[in-house]
């Protein structure tokens, strides 16, 4: 009786679903549907179908979805009712198949075949399960049926042998997340935990990402350090969402909190990620940040945001005047393969020497670096600034010399 009246309330929403749903294989196959008529794509099936190297019959699934891949849903339809009439006509009695024609229905948006495929599977007796349901679930969250999707699932749940899991939990996550509804995803995300089900990164990253587009934050918050305790590690789309939500709230360390837990739990950062933190740790000037960050990604996430670390970082000893930290810094730089990329840079370092009247460890500096960086003009100028205030004249001539020799006067 439960089935029954549920199957009535999902018809009763099928015109507005249906009004809704979007009207590995073979490559020869693939480019001969494409080209064919609709017309002629059931009959091509059968007749490859009935060829010796298609016996076993199991094309026909890679070959729906490359038909999705190449943008022809129409088809990729035609192909599901072909095979969903095969079964028919063969008698076949495991739910298997018909689950995954209804999965492909959920790509496609085609609820009226999927519940076709449902009811056909239960005017023959076939013993349900929890996968055909979540299929059906599936399908019916992406043509934002919700009526359905959710009576589907409260009829799950008085049936033995089909309850709920916790993809069907995922799924009703997500779909409620897509739609900005903060009290939905927490509820059904307490009713997965009630249920004893931990939700997937996939459904964390959609309550997480949910209720930061809602300016949930402390739900948000709450979710990331429940999923943190559960041994769960975020993937970029969370660590994002986490690293926006920490800067909104200004709060004092929040920056150096997060790459903290990122080395401790061994994240992984994405190049976006890596680009925000690049930027908030310099705008900040912050050099303890800088050195956790640069530590983070000097594996290679990307050489741009790295290089960008290492000038931040020797710039902020120069000025600081920590003649030993800069000398370091530069010389971990160069020794990583990264070489100066603006004048300004080596500028600020050769400033520093003469601050401190570093006059022959400025010599060894710029030694090192004179093969793979040319001085410009404003470097000369400061170097012979300097050399003439601390009346250094060999130096001085020799650097002159060198100007000339460079092409400026």
């Amino acid at each position: 009786m439960a089935l029954a009246a549920a199957r009535r309330r999902l018809w009763r929403g099928m015109g507005t679903a249906a009004a809704a749903a979007a009207s590995g294989t073979e490559g020869t196959l693939l480019a001969r549907l494409v080209s064919e008529p609709e017309s002629r794509v059931k009959a091509t099936m059968e007749e490859v179908a009935s060829s010796a190297q298609h016996r076993d019959g199991g094309f026909w699934e890679p070959l729906a979805a490359a038909l999705l891949r190449a943008s022809s849903p129409t088809k990729a339809h035609l192909v599901l009712e072909w095979k969903l009439e095969k079964l028919l006509k063969e008698e076949i009695h495991d739910c298997e198949p018909y689950s995954t024609i209804i999965g492909f229905c959920a790509q496609t948006r085609n609820a009226a075949l999927a519940m076709r495929a449902f009811e056909c599977v239960e005017a023959r007796g076939i013993h349900l399960n929890t996968g055909i349901f979540n299929a059906l679930v599936n399908t019916f969250l992406s043509v934002g049926d919700l009526l359905s999707a959710v009576t589907l699932y409260e009829t799950m749940e008085d049936m033995d042998g089909c309850k709920p899991d916790s993809t069907t939990y995922d799924s009703l996550i997500s779909a409620f997340s897509l739609l900005g509804s903060g009290h939905a995803m927490m509820s059904w995300y307490v009713a997965a935990k009630n249920a004893g089900f931990t939700p997937s990164i996939q459904a964390f990253e959609s309550l997480i990402t949910g209720f930061f587009r809602l300016n949930m934050l402390d739900d948000a918050k709450t979710v990331f350090e429940e999923m943190i305790s559960l041994g769960i590690k975020p993937n970029s789309a969370i660590l994002e969402a986490n690293l926006e939500m920490l800067s909104r709230k200004e709060e004092a360390n929040t920056v150096r909190d997060f790459l903290k837990r990122v080395s401790d739990g061994n994240w992984e950062l994405n190049k976006a990620t890596v680009g925000r933190l690049t930027r908030i740790c310099l705008d900040g000037g912050e050099i303890d940040e800088m050195e956790q960050l640069l530590a983070l990604i000097q594996k290679g996430t990307d050489l741009s945001f790295e290089t960008q670390l290492h000038h931040g970082i020797i710039r902020f000893y120069a000025k600081a005047d920590r003649l030993a930290d800069m000398e370091d810094a530069f010389c971990r730089m160069l020794d990583n393969g990264v070489m100066f990329m603006c004048p300004e840079d080596v500028e600020v370092i050769i400033c520093s020497y003469f601050r401190h009247k570093e006059f022959d460890r400025l010599d060894l500096f710029l030694n090192r670096i004179r093969s793979f960086f040319k001085l410009n003009k404003s470097i000369y100028d400061i170097l012979v600034a300097g050399y003439r205030k601390f009346d250094l004249l060999e130096r001085l001539h020799s650097t002159i010399n060198d100007m000339r020799q460079a092409g400026f006067a």
